[in-house]
């Protein structure tokens, strides 16, 4: 037992809080760190194996992992006590309070990607664990309104562009040849990385695994089912032992030589497409509008053309239909005053 004396020579207690001991990486701030790190709680694990379990593109995912850490940053409340009036509050909230890195509100477009976030995690949080959350309290909520934009086609001065810009590649070419051929189809990047030698039957481009999660079907043009062929044909001359679960477009990055081709390495392809095209910010989902004008100006049905394109809402297929409409109502209108020769 300690006398008096030697109890006056302890040392005094300190307290400290665990939640400001998390180690910072490379010298961050505590404050910066605070920041960036995702919540610690057990309602953060639900939204890791949620982002684990859905079809998203990298970029999609980023977004939804933001928006989700934003909401559980707001509110200390656990799934189950969540009621439609806590996300009305939270909208106001992303409305009135929320800036940006400018320092501006946030923008209806981006309230949406909020809200549309929240709704799709828990619509799966009441699928999978309905034992928690019996309810979904995001569907009373409502989508900001906000213009369709428009759809984002490259013209035909621009798509010979392009062509000619595949002639001046050096080893690259014939892959991504293939590549802009197929992306002509309407694929989206993530589609593409997922195809194999084996979903190519030598006339159509079989999907299994697409973002609405229906399997789709793509036919191609002649033309592109040439280039496909031979750049198949071209790899098996370079001893390249191909079979059906063969990715069906390879790396050529010197890391990852021979690999399967990654979602950036799609973006990474095209972009550099678009800077020997001279067209600034050339990114792979304008492809993907282009087929779908295309389709509609050739007076393909709008319902079979979202078959062909994947496109779920129809909402979202707005957009296309709207130019095919005016394109119809020019020729109208020079017919009716004599002049469709012209």
């Amino acid at each position: 037992m300690m006398n008096p004396n030697q109890l006056d020579k302890l040392p005094p207690i300190k307290l400290i809080h665990l939640q400001d001991q998390a180690p910072s990486t490379q010298g961050q701030s505590r404050s910066r760190a605070a920041k960036t790190s995702p919540p610690t709680d057990l309602r953060w694990l639900k939204v890791l194996e949620f982002l684990r379990s859905t079809n998203l593109a990298p970029n999609s995912r980023k977004m939804y992992e933001r928006e989700l850490k934003r909401f559980l940053g707001w509110t200390q409340l656990h799934y189950h006590e969540l009621r439609p009036r806590h996300l009305g509050l939270y909208k106001e909230y992303m409305r009135d309070e929320v800036k940006t890195d400018a320092g501006k509100p946030l923008s209806k477009a981006s309230i949406n990607a909020g809200i549309a976030a929240l709704k799709s995690f828990f619509k799966w949080m009441c699928y999978t664990y309905p034992e928690i959350i019996a309810t979904n309290p995001t569907l009373g909520i409502k989508l900001e309104k906000v213009p369709l934009p428009p759809a984002q086609s490259l013209t035909d001065e621009q798509m010979a562009r392009v062509w000619s810009a595949l002639e001046m590649l050096g080893e690259t070419k014939q892959r991504d040849t293939a590549l802009v051929h197929i992306l002509s189809h309407g694929l989206r990047a993530g589609e593409i990385v997922q195809l194999n030698v084996g979903s190519f039957d030598g006339k159509l481009l079989f999907l299994p695994d697409t973002k609405t999660n229906e399997p789709r079907l793509v036919p191609l043009r002649k033309d592109s089912r040439n280039v496909l062929e031979e750049y198949l044909r071209s790899r098996s001359e370079q001893g390249e032992e191909l079979n059906s679960l063969t990715p069906l477009m390879i790396s050529h990055h010197a890391s990852y030589k021979g690999e399967r081709l990654s979602y950036h390495g799609v973006y990474f392809a095209v972009e550099k497409i678009g800077e020997l095209a001279g067209i600034e910010d050339l990114h792979p989902h304008q492809f993907r509008h282009t087929y779908a004008t295309e389709l509609l100006l050739l007076g393909v049905d709008p319902s079979h053309a979202r078959k062909l394109t994947g496109h779920q809402s129809e909402k979202a297929f707005r957009r296309y239909t709207l130019r095919s409409e005016q394109e119809a109502a020019i020729s109208a209108y020079y017919r009716a005053i004599g002049e469709e020769a012209e």
